[in-house]
């Protein structure tokens, strides 16, 4: 019994240190990507210096109403820092701290389902470092929050299913439902959890824990309904069917390979090809249940939004990116066995292709810009945007 104990004991504590390396990876890798794209404003980050100003006292809500109802989490959020900082760089700090945690529960999800760290460490950093991760993670918008809250949401029931129908469960179910609040993307992981709860056999709790993390939504959904007489749905004919009739001149526009060209260029340049690799590779039937009980409802929550760029691919890689790990270790086993490649090493080739998909992405990200932006010197995409923000009328001229 004590020789079992001690095995226990060490078996932990090189999990722990193994999981301290790649921690201490991404965290240096995550710093490194927001130094270079932090606080950048763009021309929608209006509407959230405004509704941050108004939760501050110092603005009205005219103008930001439909925002108000479904995005009011993150701009909230950074009111605190924007007491004591320039309003873009508070949003840079708290966004490039939820850049930080994101990454990490990436690493967690993904080895939660895998049980491998190298695909966690491959998934974390192929998301943290992909084009529009670092476009848009930093900056003053959105991404970031409803990209942190889906994972979040995901990793605690995935984490308490051991104890699925205890308060404690719920407790956290309704504490993390309020990050649905930060975004309208994080809305399909509510089906994500009900085929979870499918797959794993806990029907009736998953249910229960469902209901409990939609409270503060549907709460809110009331409030906003009642005193502006705006929700999601309403946004999403302004923002989505809206946006589709006045660029592309129909009620939804559904172009297949505008899709697929924002859904590869998002993950671009390697994370797309591991994807469709890991895709293709997994063969245990509860993996691929889990993985579809992922990547449905993302897919669907994607096409359903006719805006085809590559910001709107960040609603799928709480699906996309543990599956892009999976493909990526399978590459590298694959190049492995190859007589040139063997020579190198697995941990050679590892470190190169990774090297490959950040270097690549972060010149394709500065090629777009045409800068960087460090604390320091922010770059203002939208200098009117900014001027709108800090004014009581957030629409531009």
């Amino acid at each position: 019994m004590k020789k079992y104990i001690n095995n226990k004991l060490l078996t932990l504590a090189m999990l722990g240190k193994h999981n301290f390396i790649s921690y201490l990876i991404i965290m240096s890798i995550v710093t490194a990507s927001f130094m270079m794209f932090f606080g950048i404003v763009y021309p929608d980050s209006r509407f959230y210096l405004h509704m941050t100003r108004f939760f501050l006292g110092l603005a009205d809500i005219n103008g930001i109403e439909e925002w108000f109802a479904v995005r009011p989490l993150i701009p909230l959020l950074a009111a605190l820092p924007s007491t004591f900082l320039w309003m873009p760089a508070a949003y840079g700090v708290l966004k490039s701290i939820l850049w930080i945690l994101s990454s990490l529960l990436m690493y967690n999800i993904t080895v939660r389902i895998t049980a491998s760290r190298q695909s966690g460490l491959a998934a974390a950093l192929m998301f943290a470092t992909s084009p529009p991760t670092l476009l848009f993670f930093g900056s003053v918008m959105l991404e970031a929050g409803g990209t942190f809250f889906a994972l979040l949401i995901i990793w605690s029931y995935l984490r308490l299913q051991s104890k699925l129908n205890k308060p404690v469960s719920f407790l956290i179910a309704g504490a993390v439902g309020i990050g649905v609040l930060a975004r309208e993307t994080t809305l399909p992981v509510i089906l994500t959890i009900l085929l979870l709860g499918r797959i794993m056999a806990r029907v009736k709790w998953t249910l229960l824990w469902v209901v409990i993390l939609s409270i503060p939504t549907i709460i809110w959904q009331l409030y906003s309904t009642f005193m502006y007489g705006e929700n999601y749905l309403t946004h999403y004919i302004k923002a989505g069917l809206g946006y589709s009739i006045g660029h592309y001149k129909t009620i939804f526009y559904a172009d297949l390979a505008d899709i697929s060209k924002a859904l590869a260029l998002a993950h671009f340049p390697l994370a797309t090809i591991a994807l469709i690799t890991g895709f293709f590779t997994i063969t245990d039937r509860k993996q691929n249940l889990i993985f579809y009980s992922l990547l449905i409802p993302a897919l669907i929550a994607y096409f359903l939004w006719p805006f085809r760029d590559l910001r709107i691919g960040v609603v799928t890689y709480y699906a996309t990116m543990p599956l892009a790990g999976v493909g990526l270790e399978y590459i590298i086993k694959s190049l492995g066995q190859k007589p040139l490649f063997s020579m190198l090493g697995h941990k050679i080739l590892w470190i190169t292709l990774i090297a490959i998909h950040i270097v690549v992405s972060t010149m394709y990200v500065y090629s777009a810009l045409g800068t960087f932006s460090p604390p320091w010197k922010i770059y203002l995409h939208s200098p009117g945007s900014l001027q709108a923000g800090l004014q009581n009328n957030s629409t531009l001229p």
